[in-house]
């Protein structure tokens, strides 16, 4: 069985990061979030997976992917993207009549994919959705059911009569193919991926879903970003390989490779990368370092660090913030006290102390 995750779009909601990194790619727990679908993937039995990217972020998939796999991934180019719909339909050939499983990448899940898989397999299903309860379903694509069936779907709706979210993972055969060719565009000007069940739905074909009762998140903007990366440190394994000096540690820490701990203190769960110094510094807990970063005198807590940043003189709390690539955040006299940053790569900003 084949696999395919969609990465086409641009993410606009989590600009500025997305100016420079997919947000499939942003690190979670230092570690690129796409890579957890990946490998939830792989281990529940997938053997050809395939990418949809656009055009622009293909060259970075394809750079970043290489550190983390052997294999090669089949990548198909997305043109001026235009929904979920739209992309799905790139992946026709590719999938050359199969049944598939489809995950949006910007979607984090805790469920046994292989048991959606094999039910999948043996039904007459067209199609499988996965649903979950929540409580602002108005965000999502929403499923009504009656006496167990799906009776219809809905894309975002302005206010919605029930709390079946559509999540980012399905199973379809190649039925779907005809369905997003048979869809007009919804008024955001998008072929949606709901529009395209529906039409499956009101044309006779099969549709089943799965509740799932474990964690789902779709990414979709900083604060997601935030609480994904907290729920990831939750779970680490304590891994000291650098050096640690006159400091109090506590909780469960990572530290990578030829990093160094000073004069600090760090109260996990946190995730420091390589190469990176903490000074006279205060880390609290779920905090993401990524690799080459220099903290020195400041205080940074619940919060992602990308690579190659510099934070310095920083006394007022970091909090609830996601530090872009290369950026440099000093001090300065005269501001106002209160540090909240959602910041794109190159950025520079200077804090009051």
């Amino acid at each position: 069985m084949k696999g395919l995750i969609l990465c086409g779009g641009r993410g606009t909601r989590l600009h500025p990061i997305t100016y420079t990194i997919p947000k499939q790619l942003i690190p979670i727990g230092n570690k690129p979030l796409i890579v957890y679908t990946i490998d939830l993937l792989l281990k529940s039995g997938i053997k050809e997976l395939a990418i949809l990217v656009n055009e622009y972020n293909k060259p970075i998939f394809e750079k970043v992917l290489k550190k983390y796999y052997t294999q090669d991934f089949h990548y198909i180019v997305q043109h001026d993207p235009k929904g979920i719909a739209h992309g799905l339909l790139f992946a026709e050939e590719y999938i050359d009549r199969e049944k598939f499983i489809m995950v949006l990448g910007d979607n984090s899940f805790n469920l046994d994919l292989q048991n959606f898989i094999g039910e999948f397999l043996i039904s007459e299903n067209n199609c499988k959705i996965l649903l979950k309860e929540v409580n602002n379903p108005e965000r999502f694509g929403v499923a009504y059911i009656g006496n167990g069936r799906i009776i219809d779907l809905e894309e975002k709706p302005k206010t919605a009569f029930s709390n079946w979210a559509i999540t980012g993972l399905y199973a379809f055969d190649e039925n779907i193919f005809k369905a997003c060719k048979e869809i007009d565009p919804s008024y955001r000007g998008e072929y949606e991926l709901t529009d395209a069940i529906k039409w499956l739905l009101q044309n006779g074909y099969d549709i089943g879903y799965q509740i799932l009762n474990k964690k789902w998140r779709d990414i979709g903007n900083p604060a997601d970003v935030i609480e994904e990366n907290i729920d990831i440190l939750s779970s680490i394994e304590e891994n000291i390989t650098g050096e640690v000096v006159n400091s109090h540690i506590s909780g469960k820490i990572i530290l990578g490779k030829e990093s160094a701990i000073y004069n600090s203190i760090v109260r996990g769960p946190v995730i420091i990368g390589d190469n990176s110094i903490i000074k006279h510094s205060y880390i609290g807990p779920y905090t993401s370092i990524g690799n080459g970063v220099n903290i020195d005198k400041s205080n940074l807590e619940n919060s992602v660090v990308l690579d190659r940043c510099t934070i310095m003189g920083v006394i007022n709390s970091i909090e609830n913030s996601i530090i872009g690539e290369e950026s440099i955040i000093g001090s300065e006299k005269g501001m106002k006290n209160s540090n909240r940053l959602i910041l794109g790569r190159g950025s520079r900003i200077y804090l009051s102390n």
